[in-house]
């Protein structure tokens, strides 16, 4: 076996539900089931299969795992530690390593898990500095009820909100318009269309005026592509996990999620 690769036999718990983390695995060969519960009271989410990734939030999030993972068959994987990950987020540009932390939290606050800050999530004012002057993003104010962007509109640009409010609102099957987020200074928004290529899922609209360092999507292309690897795929699989959890059905971010069946949770 190549460096860093590992064999988990049939049935073998790989990761624990509630336990901390640091480490995620690429399957080379094999399957893995995810689930949550104990013995009696386990509940299926997914098949992970040759290619897909599991694990993968504890390398940027410090906090428990949300799901147990068991190998289906005998199971032949790449282990990918935090500290891989962090030398290939420092070799890249810092907002890179936001917007995983900016996926990474919309993941926990949709799951109903609490966000534990990690320590190398960069402060808004660093990257803000550090890509302006790299002429990645641009600043612009808005004035209270602009539009930003549109629902079902084609995303051309990411937002990081440097100062004031912006109200992401989502029309319902009446026409009525609900609000969804309400989001502040360093948060970013409006990134998922520009990774996934579907339309814009809600309206942005600026309240009581904001400023905002948009990131358009030729530049968003550009730090990608300067991204390693690991973490191009790590940041689809997050826009995956999201897209999955809105109401309405969204592309696989990967083709490691398959359905589950009973009989694909190994029984202790």
């Amino acid at each position: 076996m190549k460096e860093g690769e590992v064999i988990f036999e049939r049935g073998e718990v790989i990761l624990r539900e509630g336990e901390g983390g640091n480490v995620a695995y690429l399957v080379i060969d094999g399957q893995v089931a995810i689930y949550t519960g104990e013995k009696g009271a386990r509940k299926k989410l997914a098949v992970i299969t040759n290619g897909g990734v599991f694990g993968e939030m504890a390398l940027i999030d410090p906090a428990p795992r949300i799901a147990n993972a068991a190998a289906v068959t005998r199971t032949r994987c790449m282990r990918i530690t935090r500290t891989v990950l962090e030398r290939a987020l420092d070799a890249g540009p810092p907002l890179t390593r936001y917007l995983l932390q900016s996926f990474i939290r919309n993941i926990r606050t949709a799951s109903g898990v609490s966000f534990v800050k990690a320590p190398m999530e960069p402060e808004p004012a660093e990257l803000i500095v550090s890509e302006r002057s790299n002429r990645v993003l641009h600043r612009r104010a808005y004035g209270h009820g602009d539009i930003i962007f549109r629902q079902d509109s084609e995303g051309n640009a990411a937002y990081l909100i440097q100062s004031g409010e912006v109200d992401l609102m989502r029309e319902d099957a009446s026409g009525q318009s609900i609000l969804i987020r309400r989001l502040g200074a360093g948060e970013v928004f409006g990134e998922m269309a520009l990774l996934d290529a579907q339309p814009r899922y809600a309206t942005a609209v600026a309240r009581n005026g904001a400023t905002l360092e948009i990131l358009r999507s030729d530049n968003f292309n550009t730090l990608l592509a300067d991204a390693p690897p690991i973490v191009r795929a790590l940041m689809r699989i997050y826009a995956g996990m999201i897209r999955s959890q809105a109401p309405r059905q969204a592309t696989p971010a990967a083709p490691a999620a398959e359905p589950a069946s009973d009989t694909d949770i190994p029984q202790d």
